[in-house]
């Protein structure tokens, strides 16, 4: 039997929206990675990142990631395993990760920030560390599982959040991000993902790894960016906490343009490739599910 034409525009919305998953997951890892050589450098110290190379001060291999997509990573199979946002679970999966290297791209813990090391060792965030960009940074899977439910989105990326962040801002910048993500995902205008993200507008680029400084450089990369490519380098170019802000713009970036924008070289030397995908994946099925089924 033919398909009709209304089940040929159905499969056409499904496989965009499996791209932008698969991007916004992707694109978390390529940003990261592709920050290695400039991780921690000052502008104009290095010479421009223009592909992607390893190496840098931690040492990684080509299409190797550090702290975020692993957060990220560890994140997306508590949602998908407890089937619901569940920051104790994520809790002692990072904990894992911080001692085994679980859901890392080498097998060690590489790249933790400090204030997240103390968090996950003593069990709540020490206030006297300011909070690092982490939050924000693993966004990804939360916005692809509450892909229609703006409410629950906030809510679960609020309560990851407690687990290694305490200040008041990184919430606000938390969420100000979740929503930019989820609506990058349903295929928004530029214009309009832009807008979502309207919290993060008083904040400035100062070259710090404080989240509401990150995202108002990805939020100022993503306004001038040309495609995933020319985004994400820009992002990456910025030096200092250049993980933080490759992984923010890869996902965002990946979210909107799609998996077909990343160059696909840098797709194939992911890490691990088979298994964000299969991630991405049930990721999709979940959001699916609850959009035929909100209930």
């Amino acid at each position: 039997m033919s398909e009709t034409a209304a089940e040929r525009d159905l499969l056409a919305q499904v496989a965009r929206v499996r791209s932008r998953f698969h991007g916004a997951l992707f694109g978390l890892a390529v940003g990261e990675a592709l920050s290695a050589p400039v991780i921690y450098g000052r502008p104009g110290a290095f010479p421009p990142v223009r592909d992607l190379l390893g190496g840098g001060p931690l040492d990684l291999p080509r299409g190797a990631w550090a702290a975020h997509m692993s957060l990220a990573l560890c994140a997306a199979r508590s949602l998908l395993e407890t089937g619901r946002s569940d920051p104790e679970d994520q809790r002692e999966r990072w904990r894992r990760w911080q001692r085994e290297g679980e859901g890392s791209a080498t097998g060690e813990c590489l790249g933790i920030s400090a204030s997240v090391a103390r968090a996950l060792v003593d069990g709540v965030p020490d206030p006297s560390l300011f909070d690092a960009a982490d939050a924000p940074a693993r966004v990804a899977p939360f916005a692809m599982r509450y892909l229609d439910d703006r409410e629950a989105l906030r809510s679960a990326v609020r309560e990851s959040a407690t687990v290694t962040c305490h200040e008041p801002q990184t919430f606000t910048a938390t969420r100000a991000f979740a929503d930019m993500m989820q609506v990058a995902l349903r295929g928004a205008a530029p214009t309009v993902i832009l807008a979502s993200g309207d919290d993060l507008r008083s904040a400035a680029w100062d070259g710090s790894s404080r989240p509401a400084a990150v995202l108002s450089a990805v939020v100022q990369g993503f306004s001038v960016g040309v495609g995933f490519k020319d985004t994400v380098l820009r992002a990456v170019n910025l030096g200092g906490p250049a993980d933080a802000v490759g992984a923010l713009s890869g996902q965002l970036a990946g979210a909107h343009y799609g998996l077909e924008a990343i160059p696909a070289a840098w797709v194939a030397a992911i890490a691990h490739r088979s298994m964000i995908a299969d991630l991405a994946d049930a990721l999709l099925a979940e959001a699916l599910v609850g959009l035929v089924d909100p209930a």
